[in-house]
């Protein structure tokens, strides 16, 4: 497959990467709005929306049912008492979720052939993508919040048993889903997203979800991911 058809095709495909992931908002009490992402997974046993710790963190601290203090994930309320599990060393948590909630979110589930899905190699294509905070808009009178969704397309570059991750370079990048991308931009929000290994063969390519974004550095445009292999298929982590 060229590298123009690759293109093509994750250009095809975005429509859908987009419908796995969604944006998550809520405000403290100083009326700061905060931002993250947060991936839906259907695992053949639960229905889970996976993010990363420290925004699930922020959530538990800040969102209850007061008026004002509720957590928004696309289009839907999420109540803090759906978290099931928060890793006590790896950046990442995750909530019980249904179908119709995802429903509601305006959103749909990833589903892996068979769980728990293979790790990331050294080498492989990745699609890494969410919603970064710049990127989002409050138009205060009707009291709505406007949203982009970004990826980026590149090889993964190092992998150990905890994480992996990879260089955007966002000078040379290719990005898609709003306007090009300043260097060192700002990307805080999109922890959370999602993380697609791109699997080719002569014919076609398809998309399988490999990790969640947890930590970009907009100074040296890594961004790092844990894979999702921890996770078992009743929302628990498999490994300490």
């Amino acid at each position: 497959m060229t590298s123009q058809t690759l293109i093509e095709y994750i250009n095809q495909v975005r429509e859908w990467a987009e419908g796995c992931c969604a944006p998550v908002f809520y405000r403290d009490d100083t009326d700061q709005q905060h931002n993250g992402s947060m991936t839906f997974v259907d695992t053949g046993q639960e229905i889970l929306g996976i993010t990363a710790g420290h925004v699930a963190d922020s959530i538990i601290k800040h969102c209850d049912s007061r008026p004002g203090h509720g957590c928004q994930v696309g289009s839907a309320d999420l109540d803090p008492n759906r978290l099931i599990a928060r890793h006590q060393d790896l950046d990442l948590a995750i909530f019980r979720l249904s179908a119709p909630f995802v429903t509601t979110a305006s959103k749909h589930t990833v589903t892996i052939p068979s769980w728990p899905p293979r790790a990331p190699r050294i080498g492989e294509l990745g699609l890494f993508c969410g919603y970064p905070g710049i990127y989002r808009n409050t138009r205060e009178r009707e009291r709505q919040i406007e949203v982009a969704f970004l990826y980026f397309v590149g090889l993964v570059e190092s992998v150990s048993d905890r994480h992996f991750g990879m260089s955007l370079r966002i000078g040379d990048a290719y990005s898609h889903g709003h306007e090009r991308v300043p260097e060192h931009a700002d990307l805080g929000g999109w922890s959370g997203g999602a993380v697609f290994r791109v699997i080719e063969d002569d014919v076609l390519a398809r998309l399988e979800l490999a990790g969640i974004i947890y930590e970009y550095s907009p100074v040296s445009e890594i961004v790092l991911a844990h894979a999702v292999s921890c996770v078992g298929q009743n929302g628990t982590f498999m490994i300490a």
